[in-house]
């Protein structure tokens, strides 16, 4: 009668350390992804670069498992690209790219701030005002290190009351893949910051409740910038 009982207690310990290694497995393939992510946000991964498995094995100091899958998701977001039996590259910056993304990302952010807007409470109006504080206070020394940042906090609280996870995932992507075409002009957002009064309108007209004012300001402010398509110009000659 006992061999049952050990049976069922190997099978149990199995599957725990089954369950250990698939959870080990998930978190590598989390923090791979989360830094192959960066990098390529970042242009630490040239756009348009191949990416050598071996080449990324070391560089991670990760298995081949974790590293396809997090190159199966980054291209599912479109900042890798898949190549028939031939691996993957990240995502070239083009023009006519750059002009669809700008596009789309008007749409998205004017949904996600006008619904904001109209649902935000006393909290998210608290929110929004720390982070438009917090994005005036980057010194000039430091506007092409602190800027980005709180730049990037100060939109994600003006869309935080939308009451969309779904929405708020998508307007993430396409955030960070417009910020990517940004940084081969850095100059243009250094010069963003030290002149900023767009946000400051989009934070009086949020806290006035004037979704219609904030529609007209995010169109206004994410246009397709021509010193933006010279940089992407200049990258792809030199490529």
């Amino acid at each position: 009668m006992r061999r049952p009982v050990a049976q069922a207690r190997g099978a149990l310990a199995a599957n725990k350390a089954g369950a250990v290694d698939e959870g080990v497995s998930t978190t590598l393939t989390a923090r791979v992804f989360a830094l192959m992510r960066s990098d390529i946000l970042e242009l630490r991964l040239e756009p348009g670069s191949k990416l050598v498995l071996e080449e990324l094995r070391d560089k991670y100091d990760v298995g081949a498992s974790p590293l396809r899958e997090s190159l199966s998701r980054l291209a599912v977001e479109g900042l890798v690209t898949g190549e028939d039996r031939r691996g993957f590259r990240v995502a070239p910056i083009t023009e006519d790219d750059f002009v669809d993304l700008t596009m789309l990302r008007k749409e998205i952010e004017v949904l996600a701030v006008t619904r904001s807007v109209e649902r935000g409470n006393d909290m998210w109006e608290a929110d929004l005002l720390r982070s438009f504080h917090h994005m005036s206070l980057a010194t000039p020394a430091a506007r092409g290190t602190e800027w980005p940042g709180r730049h990037q906090a100060f939109h994600e609280a003006l869309v935080s009351a939308c009451g969309s996870p779904r929405l708020l995932h998508l307007r993430r992507q396409l955030f960070d893949q417009f910020t990517r075409y940004q940084r081969i002009a850095p100059r243009h957002v250094w010069r963003s910051a030290v002149n900023d009064t767009e946000h400051k309108k989009m934070l009086d007209a949020a806290l006035a409740r004037d979704s219609k004012k904030c529609e007209a300001l995010i169109l206004a402010h994410i246009k397709v910038l021509d010193t933006i398509v010279d940089a992407i110009k200049s990258f792809n000659n030199k490529a």
